[in-house]
């Protein structure tokens, strides 16, 4: 082999390796869309999280509704909301 394909073969090398390298980097399956993952998976676990304490709450409140376990008060509560009810003497401060 000469000197002139010598040269060509490490031109032609160097070009692979540069198209591989940035592919491995910007690609589909690359080092960017890895990262662009790992952050929507971060987000999507913290909204799993919340859906989880959502969930728990919304368990908890309808387990004081279950009949012959209702939670006199509780319900009173729900009503009075749900209904807007309540007596003319009392003062109602809603803490959201």
């Amino acid at each position: 082999m000469g000197k002139h394909g010598s040269v060509a073969l490490s031109v032609g090398l160097g070009a692979a390796i540069l198209y591989l390298g940035a592919h491995a980097v910007t690609g589909r399956q690359g080092l960017v869309a890895y990262v662009d993952l790992q952050a929507q998976e971060r987000v999507l676990e913290q909204r799993v999280d919340q859906l989880s304490t959502e969930e728990a709450n919304l368990e908890a409140r309808a387990q004081r509704l279950r009949p012959g376990h209702v939670d006199r008060d509780y319900l009173e509560e729900r009503a009075r909301i749900t209904l807007a009810a309540g007596d003319s003497e009392e003062i109602v401060f809603d803490l959201d």
